[in-house]
């Protein structure tokens, strides 16, 4: 059964475009689409990739730090979503407090009609959409059978109680057309209390099989899974401190 929480413990939700382009990247695209967005995001802000460039010399190795342009991105006025433009990238970012699927659904479908028809893409590399949820305890110790169903499993033989984890599985979707990765474990300590991280990633592992015209429902799709696979992993003791609403 899937809930709505007044509290989320969503910190940040993002999906990820990775496109097939179909001719050279043309630096443009960022410009043309902020045209279209500025009124939402109206905060620029460039990302560089830095290499460095070894060169052999007599009797000495010359390194030059080079720094080229990445990606741009666009910053709600608040700062609680953003939406990245780079060579055949496009991502969207929601932080806490999330808004809600509704919403942000409608941001994705405006931010991908608007870079589809400006960069006009020939098919996907990728597509991913992951929440980073951070489930934070008043206690720096838990049972973590009480609060979890997706947990560390310790022989009985052994001590029950243990420290800072971190684990990672992967289940498969459609013959392995999509894969959901989930990572969960221990955040550095703030205080008293105990937080853990709860990272659903779902991406296409098959991206030859997904169309342009397909992507959005996909999307949709893959959500539903984020938010099955999320309700699964929890019992009913979490949810309290998430404060359910129906």
């Amino acid at each position: 059964m899937r809930h709505r929480y007044r509290k989320p413990p969503i910190a940040e939700a993002v999906c990820e475009f990775q496109f097939v382009g179909t001719r050279e990247w043309d630096w443009t695209i960022p410009g043309l689409v902020y045209q279209e967005i500025k009124s939402e995001f109206p905060e620029k802000k460039q990302e560089k990739a830095f290499e460095i460039n070894i060169t052999p010399q007599e009797g000495r190795i010359q390194q030059n730090l080079a720094g080229t342009l990445s990606k741009m991105r666009f910053l709600s006025r608040d700062g609680s979503a953003m939406v990245q433009v780079g060579p055949d990238l496009l991502a969207v970012n929601v932080s806490a407090p999330y808004p809600g699927w509704e919403v942000f659904e409608e941001l994705l479908r405006r931010q991908f009609e608007i870079y589809k028809n400006i960069a006009e893409p020939g098919g996907f590399k990728r597509i991913g959409l992951r929440y980073v949820n951070k489930i934070q305890f008043p206690s720096n110790a838990i049972e973590s059978t009480k609060y979890f169903n997706y947990y560390i499993h310790l022989p009985e033989t052994l001590e029950q109680r243990h420290g800072p984890f971190s684990m990672r599985v992967l289940h498969e979707f459609d013959e392995q057309r999509d894969i959901l990765n989930l990572q969960m474990g221990h955040l550095p300590p703030t205080g008293d209390s105990l937080t853990i991280a709860l990272d659903l990633d779902y991406y296409l592992g098959k991206p030859e099989s997904i169309g342009l015209s397909d992507a959005l429902p996909w999307v949709a799709t893959a959500h539903s899974r984020i938010e099955d696979m999320f309700e699964a992993s929890i019992t009913d003791e979490t949810r309290k401190l998430f404060e359910v609403i129906e």
